[in-house]
C-alpha cells in the first residue's frame, strides 16, 4: 500500500502534505507501541502468540478495506493507521531473536540479511504495483493488497486452531542490571547519533510525495506507475545494501556505515528537493540512495547496539533503539510535512540536514570496533 498512499492521499484526496504527515506518524507511533505491547504480552503468555498474529491479520484485513473504499481524508487516515498499528501488533521480536542465534563475529551477516528480507518482500509489492496500475487506479490496487493479508488470516487461523507450542518465556533480567549495563560511555555516544539520525529520517510516502511531483507522465508509465517504480528502486537497493553491510560491519563496526549512510540520505534530500519537473532520471538516482541509507543504517544501528549492550542487556538496548527510531522518524516526519505545507517542498526535504550532519560526525567517532571490543573483552 505504501507505493500508492502518496498519490491516493494527494490526487484522490486533495490531502496536503501536513496531512499526510500526520497520518504516516500517528500509524508509525501506534505501531511501535502496538510491537512493544505485544512482544511483552507474549513474553508472558508465549501461548498468545498465534492469537495475536490472528488478530493483527483481522485488523490489517478491516483496515486495507475500509482504506480503499474511504472518499473522506479523515476516513483514509484513520484506516491507514490503524494498518499501522495492526502490523505492528503482528511483528514478532526479530531482530532479537536473529541476534540471539548469530554469532558475536556474525551479528551484522544475520540481521542485514532480516532487513534484507523485508526489503525484498516491499519491491515486490512495488513492482506488482506497477503492474497493477496499467489496468486499474490507486483504490484498486489497495483493495488487491486485501489478497495477500486475507491469506495470512487464513494461515493464523490454521495455525490457532491447530495449536502451537509456545517458546518459553525470555529469561529476565532484572531491570537495575539491564539499566546500568545501558548507560556504558560507547553505547550512549552511538544512541546519541541515531537520535540525530533517525530525527533526520523522513517517511519515505513524504519523498513519494515528492516523487509524484516531479516525475513525467508521458510515455509508456503513468505517474503513479513511475512512483511505484521508485519505491521499488528503494526496497531493492535497501535490500541490496543491508545483505552486504551486514558483512562490513562484522569487519570494521558500524561507525563508518552509518556516516556513509547519513551522507546518502542527505544526498537524496538534496536531489529531491531541487528536482525539476520530468528529471526521472535525478528521482530515481535519490530512492537508489535513500534506499541505500535505509537498509545500511538499519542493520548498522541494530549491529551496533547489539553488539556494544551484549547479550544480557540486549533486550533492553534493542527496546530503547526502537523507542528513538519511532520518535525520530516521527518528529522528522512532522516537521517536513509541516514545513513542506507552509513553505515549500525544499524546506519540508532540507529542514533535516543539520542534524544529518550532526549524525554523521558523532558516527565517525567510530564508538562500535570490533576489533577494539574483542581485545577488551580478552583483556578482562
Amino acid at each position: 500500500m505504501t507505493a500508492v498512499t502518496a498519490p491516493f492521499f494527494a490526487r484522490t484526496l486533495r490531502a496536503a502534505p501536513f496531512a499526510l504527515a500526520g497520518v504516516e506518524a500517528a500509524g508509525r507511533a501506534g505501531g511501535a507501541a502496538a510491537r512493544f505491547g505485544r512482544n511483552q504480552l507474549a513474553d508472558r503468555r508465549p501461548g498468545l502468540r498465534g492469537v495475536l498474529d490472528l488478530a493483527a491479520g483481522v485488523g490489517l484485513t478491516l483496515a486495507t478495506g475500509f482504506f480503499a473504499a474511504s472518499g473522506a481524508l479523515w476516513q483514509a487516515g484513520a484506516c491507514r493507521a490503524g494498518s499501522w498499528a495492526a502490523r505492528g501488533l503482528g511483528t514478532p521480536a526479530l531482530e532479537e531473536a536473529a541476534s540471539a542465534a548469530a554469532g558475536a563475529g556474525r551479528l551484522g551477516r544475520r540481521l542485514g540479511f532480516e532487513r534484507s528480507v523485508g526489503a525484498l518482500g516491499g519491491a515486490l509489492g512495488a513492482l506488482l504495483t506497477v503492474a497493477l496500475l496499467a489496468v486499474t487506479g490507486p483504490r484498486g490496487v489497495i483493495g488487491f493488497a486485501l489478497v495477500p493479508v486475507a491469506l495470512a488470516v487464513v494461515v493464523s487461523a490454521v495455525t490457532v486452531v491447530r495449536g502451537r507450542g509456545g517458546a518459553p518465556p525470555a529469561v529476565q533480567v532484572p531491570a537495575q542490571v539491564r539499566i546500568t549495563a545501558l548507560r556504558g560511555r560507547p553505547l550512549g555516544t552511538l544512541l546519541i547519533g541515531v537520535a540525530c539520525y533517525e530525527a533526520s529520517n523522513i517517511a519515505v510516502v513524504l519523498l513519494l510525495l515528492r516523487a509524484s511531483k516531479v516525475v513525467s507522465s508521458s510515455g509508456s508509465l503513468a505517474a503513479a506507475q513511475r512512483v511505484a517504480l521508485c519505491y521499488g528502486i528503494y526496497q531493492l537497493s535497501a535490500a541490496a545494501c543491508a545483505a552486504w553491510v551486514g558483512r562490513v560491519v562484522d569487519r570494521a563496526g558500524t561507525g563508518l556505515v552509518l556516516a556513509a549512510g547519513g551522507v546518502s540520505l542527505l544526498a537524496a534530500y538534496l536531489g529531491l528537493a531541487y528536482a525539476t519537473a520530468n528529471a526521472d532520471v535525478t528521482v530515481a538516482v535519490c530512492f537508489l540512495l535513500a534506499g541505500a541509507a535505509a537498509g545500511a543504517v538499519d542493520t548498522a544501528e541494530y549491529t551496533g547496539v547489539a553488539r556494544l549492550a551484549g547479550p544480557d542487556s540486549r533486550r533492553a538496548a534493542f527496546g530503547v533503539l526502537a523507542g528513538i527510531q519511532s520518535g525520530g522518524r516521527v518528529l522528522a516526519t512532522v516537521t517536513a510535512g509541516g514545513l513542506w505545507t507552509l513553505v515549500g517542498p525544499k524546506a519540508g526535504l532540507l529542514v533535516c540536514g543539520p542534524l544529518l550532519v550532526v549524525a554523521t560526525a558523532i558516527f565517525l567517532l567510530r564508538v562500535d570496533r570490533p576489533h577494539r571490543d574483542a581485545r577488551a573483552s580478552r583483556a578482562g
